[in-house]
């Protein structure tokens, strides 16, 4: 099993792609949705990122290695992300109120 997400802006330019990266992250419910935690990421990062959080979408995969099947969440905030980068850790945590589950396949 592997994961990847990636943070985009709503006109769909890649922010940051944690497997491009290398970068650690977990995405989890609670809060009020969906909690997104992004491990190891350079202040200079977190900093653009932090300021175009009102056009931000994060797209999560999660691959079966062994089927090759891969299962895709868009999280999105319908409001407003909440945002908070710790520089010390350079960590930094996303909260977000949805989450849908979606495939590229046609039925």
């Amino acid at each position: 099993m592997s994961e990847r997400l990636l943070i985009k802006l709503v006109i769909g330019r890649t922010l940051l792609d944690t497997g491009a990266h290398s970068l650690a992250f977990q995405v989890e419910e609670g809060g009020r949705g969906w909690l997104i935690t992004v491990s190891n990421l350079a202040a200079a990062d977190a900093s653009y990122i932090g300021d175009n959080i009102d056009q931000l979408n994060f797209f999560h995969f999660i691959s079966d290695d062994s089927s090759g099947l891969i299962r895709k969440f868009w999280l999105y905030d319908l409001d407003r992300p909440s945002y908070v980068y710790d520089p010390a850790m350079q960590e930094a945590v996303f909260e977000v109120d949805s989450r849908v589950a979606y495939s590229n396949e046609k039925v």
